[in-house]
């Protein structure tokens, strides 16, 4: 442990030496908006990013140990007031990795973005069960939770006519987080096909540039000028740039913020606004210009940009005997500031390496770039792109410069014996139109070679490009699962409702998964033998996981880790809420479904069939939270909700919410029916609910079976027309926690209501039937 903190250490302090100096950042200098933001996310991208999970050297807790270690030795927790100490290198029991920026808007892709540390802080497990996906904002009603560092809660922050729910972080870290989310937008705006769901999509919008909405970057500009950078934060971006090879530059510059988002973007971002000095941006001084490979029958046709300011005289050119030339040599003071790109050309006799130096001068000013090219006498091939080795896929794309319309190129692909000697990729030589091509049929671990040649169509010497070598790795293993975090739900003393992950493994040393959980969560390979620990084997498996029994109400957070030989962990993060009402509770919160296309879903509390259905969290649609269920039923076609997995534990009552849509849809009925043999027959509990414009309202019903059972809800009514159903509710048998609501038809028709002993209590109103009556079961007639 020592040697490891020695050398983040030491990585840490090259980071200070490497990026303390302005240089880093003179490539954006001079740009404003998409001009400099755009500049800014090719400039910080990760170098490299250790890999997620919390299972010692290389992984995300490893990295937390340099970047959040308190002085005292604990976790610096930025969601609860929580002390806890690290575990060594592993995750710290009762915490979680929280992604700020949640993972869900990209879709859950482990990718740099999934990875990144500066996305990553260690969190209090609950804190972060309750801040979900949710965007950030300010709390504006009465909290969900809060637990004194973090709050959820509904907000009017988007639309002051529009609740949503949110989660707002403490003062001390708003500015911490308002830098990180700009980080985020910067560094990974190139992902704006990616952003989804109803949460991604209220903080940011499909494009590049703003990428974050007005809202959004207008409170966390406030934030960010409200809660200045401090040495934790410069701390933590020394540290995180020592393992990544990145910067944050809104830690660095916190006004750049206002030069993309705010009051500065109609001028021109410059470290230092009141520098007299001349000075070039780009190229920097130095800094050497390569052009890459060149055709030699072509010459040079480059491109180079210059960019600087304070030099009043303009700026000559000057490339002395080297043979190259630009388009122009002479800058005025208005094109260096604004930014001026230059053709340059170069045209040699010879093959080979052509090196230069440019000298720009002006009114006592002088900069020096190395100028370089390459130049083949032949065809430019260029090095092999998405090289590709995989179980299912070994493959390279090889690529050249294209030479003239119209051109028919001979693709060699081969290896090389010992003695230099070619062997033929089977299929090779092949004759392609275009400047690039796929080439399949590879060996892992193996070096290839690829040439381009063309006929000189009169008998002559073939134009032979350079010769590419192209080394295959070993294959990739592909180990995943369907789910990367699991909700449950319980009552005290009872299990969960178990739910399915399914892994695939492939070109892996064993074909043999272990999973391993902590108490009170368990696993099982056939669910009738649980404990934390289970495995399976196979290429395609399929784990049953589910939260024991607890004694008290209350939350639980955990994780599942995903084993096998020969690939990395996979961490699935686990949490539970224990709640005497909420034996089976599916609230919809969690799974995406968009679409009406049938599909199945996994949300919080059972996977769905869902056919002509989908989740739903617009305006318009009804729902206690966020999202529901929206049913739309159509002529011809089945419009059902359907549990593909059966309860544990039977049902005693059955409860849930249901409405019509928005204020037009009318002629739509909802029926319910259980099954208890796993969907092959199906018996009714509701038939044809019909609805009232604007009602919003809970069902109640006695189902009183025990053992195995699943839910069906069907849709019939006029085409399009739709409803919301949504917190579906099932106690289980036996518990007493009866139906304490009833369904309300004809709420004015007059009704007798009894004991179940048959014991005549009150007449009134349908509507009123239950008022003041203490928990139970009644008959009303």
């Amino acid at each position: 442990m020592r040697k490891l903190l020695l050398e983040f250490w030491c990585l840490a302090c090259c980071g200070l030496m490497a990026y303390g100096q302005e240089d880093y950042y003179r490539p954006v200098e001079g740009l404003k908006k998409s001009e400099l933001k755009t500049a800014l996310h090719e400039l910080i991208q990760p170098e490299s990013v250790l890999d997620y999970g919390g299972k010692g050297e290389g992984y995300t807790w490893s990295g937390f140990v340099v970047t959040d270690r308190m002085p005292d030795g604990t976790v610096r927790d930025r969601y609860s007031d929580v002390v806890r100490g690290f575990n060594g290198l592993n995750a710290v029991e009762g915490m979680n990795i929280e992604h700020s920026f949640a993972n869900s808007w990209w879709g859950h892709t482990v990718n740099n973005a999934y990875c990144d540390l500066f996305n990553l802080f260690p969190s209090d497990g609950t804190a972060n069960g309750r801040k979900s996906n949710n965007p950030i904002g300010v709390v504006t009603e009465t909290p969900a939770f809060d637990n004194g560092v973090t709050r959820v809660g509904k907000s009017a922050s988007y639309r002051a006519d529009s609740l949503i729910t949110v989660w707002e972080p403490a003062d001390e870290w708003k500015g911490d987080f308002a830098r990180t989310y700009f980080y985020m937008a910067t560094c990974y705006e190139d992902y704006a096909d990616l952003w989804q769901t109803t949460e991604g999509l209220l903080m940011v919008e499909k494009n590049r540039y703003p990428t974050l909405r007005p809202w959004v970057s207008n409170l966390l500009l406030a934030w960010s000028e409200a809660d200045p950078v401090d040495d934790v934060e410069r701390e933590r971006n020394e540290a995180v740039s020592g393992i990544q090879g990145n910067r944050n530059p809104f830690v660095d510059y916190p006004q750049l913020a206002s030069y993309i988002w705010g009051d500065s973007t109609d001028y021109a971002f410059y470290i230092d606004r009141t520098s007299t000095n001349p000075e070039l941006f780009v190229p920097g001084e130095g800094e050497t210009v390569d052009f890459g490979l060149q055709a030699l029958s072509k010459g040079l046709e480059g491109r180079l940009t210059i960019r600087g300011r304070n030099l009043p005289g303009g700026l000559v050119l000057d490339f002395g005997q080297s043979g190259f030339e630009a388009d122009k040599t002479q800058l005025t003071e208005d094109e260096i500031v604004r930014g001026v790109t230059l053709t340059v050309r170069c045209r040699t006799a010879e093959a080979g390496v052509h090196e230069a130096v440019l000298l720009l001068k002006g009114d006592g000013f002088e900069h020096r770039n190395p100028l370089r090219v390459e130049y083949v006498d032949g065809i430019p091939a260029y090095p092999a792109r998405d090289v590709v080795c995989t179980v299912n896929a070994q493959r390279f794309t090889a690529s050249w410069m294209d030479m003239g319309e119209g051109l028919d190129y001979t693709l060699a692909v081969y290896t090389k014996d010992e003695s230099g000697q070619q062997q033929m990729l089977e299929g090779y030589p092949k004759t392609l139109t275009g400047v690039s091509a796929t080439v399949e049929g590879l060996l892992p671990a193996t070096t290839y070679y690829y040439t381009v040649s063309l006929p000189d169509g009169e008998g002559g010497e073939a134009m032979v490009s350079n010769e590419v070598e192209v080394r295959m790795p070993e294959v990739t293993p592909v180990f995943t699962a369907d789910a990367s975090e699991l909700h449950f739900t319980s009552v005290p003393g009872r299990v969960s409702f178990p739910q399915t992950v399914t892994v695939t493994a492939l070109g892996v040393d064993q074909y043999v998964t272990t999973a391993t959980v902590e108490a009170p969560f368990e696993v099982s390979e056939d669910g009738k033998e649980w404990s934390t620990k289970a495995s399976v084997e196979g290429t395609e498996q399929r784990l049953m996981v589910r939260m024991g029994a607890m004694p008290e109400e209350g939350m639980t957070e955990g994780e599942m880790v995903l084993s096998t030989p020969g690939a990395e962990d996979i961490i699935v993060s686990l949490s539970g809420e224990v709640d005497q009402k909420k034996a089976f509770f599916e609230t919809f919160e969690t799974g995406f479904k968009n679409s009406y296309k049938e599909g199945q879903v996994t949300c919080v509390a059972a996977q769905w069939r869902m056919a002509q259905t989908l989740i739903g969290g617009l305006a318009d649609d009804r729902k206690n939270d966020d999202w529901s269920v929206r049913m739309q039923a159509k002529s011809g076609v089945t419009t059902e909700l359907e549990m593909m997995e059966d309860k544990t534990e039977g049902c005693d009552s059955l409860w849930f919410y249901a409405g019509l849509y928005g204020e037009k849809d009318t002629g739509v009925k909802l029926s319910v029916d259980y099954s208890l043999d796993g969907g092959m027959t199906w018996l009714p509990v509701a038939k044809d609910i019909a609805f009232n414009k604007g009602e919003w309202k809970r069902y109640g019903y006695k189902l009183d079976v025990d053992g195995l059972v699943r839910l069906k809800f069907s849709v019939t009514g006029t085409s399009s027309k739709r409803i919301n159903v949504d917190d579906i509710q099932m106690s289980d048998y036996g518990t007493g926690d009866g139906v304490r609501q009833i369904r309300v038809e004809n709420p004015d028709e007059w009704v007798d209501v009894y004991t179940l002993g048959g014991i005549w209590l009150r007449k009134a109103k349908r509507k009123d039937a239950l008022k003041g009556l203490r928990p139970d079961y009644y008959i009303v007639k």
